[in-house]
């Protein structure tokens, strides 16, 4: 009897220091929704550009990509077009813990408010606002369209990513720490697809739609490798 409520006891202990860990959020958490939404992510972005920089084989950046989406005028932080693709980047230095399927409309952010609260952000499932984008490329290079295109949600070190493993071949969940290596991996297991010809002309056409309202100009030719 007495084994018993020892266990009993300790099975509470534990229980109870597991809640404290799961639910004291404070060190993930942000000072307000202001810094949680917007605070430093241009700087994810820009620490997400200068990665994209030392990636093997020759490619072009975009920035700050505005595009017309089914909801409207949207933006696309960081375009990388490679000799094996297209990759488009969603960056969001969040904090706190991060859930959501590439299904949903909106993903969770969750943030300490004490020892044992904690309340909650939504905000739009990046991978959909990425395939909005990724549409709209395609809109804009119909001769292409087997050009392979890929997404990746690139979100700040200092969250807690609870949706990573939901990532498969050409749609990424990650840290901003695993840029670098995922790039490789998914590089390496891709072929040569596109000449520094194209990639040049998809640069030039892809830009040429952020000042010109009619979209791109269709009469040129695009020639493959």
């Amino acid at each position: 009897m007495v084994s018993w409520l020892v266990f009993l006891l300790a099975a509470i202990y534990l229980y109870h220091g597991y809640l404290s860990r799961r639910m004291d959020r404070r060190k993930l958490s942000h000072s307000s929704y202001y810094e949680v939404a917007y605070g430093g992510e241009k700087k994810c972005a820009d620490q997400a550009a200068a990665i994209l920089k030392d990636v093997g084989g020759y490619g072009r950046l975009l920035f700050n990509w505005h595009y017309i989406s089914e909801n409207g005028p949207a933006l696309a932080d960081v375009i990388l077009l490679h000799e094996t693709g297209v990759y488009v980047l969603e960056t969001k230095d969040y904090g706190g813990w991060i859930s959501g399927n590439p299904q949903e409309e909106y993903w969770v952010q969750t943030l300490g408010a004490g020892k044992y609260t904690s309340y909650q952000n939504y905000f739009y499932n990046p991978l959909l606002k990425l395939s909005g984008c990724i549409a709209c490329i395609r809109q804009e290079l119909p001769e292409m369209k087997w050009l392979p295109c890929y997404s990746l949600a690139v979100f700040g070190n200092g969250c807690e990513l609870e949706n990573a493993g939901l990532s498969d071949g050409r749609m990424k969940i990650i840290h901003l720490k695993q840029l670098s290596y995922t790039m490789y991996g998914m590089i390496r297991s891709s072929r040569t697809f596109l000449s520094r010809q194209v990639i040049d002309e998809i640069y030039e056409r892809l830009e040429k739609t952020e000042m010109q309202e009619s979209g791109l100009d269709k009469s040129r030719r695009l020639y493959y490798s």
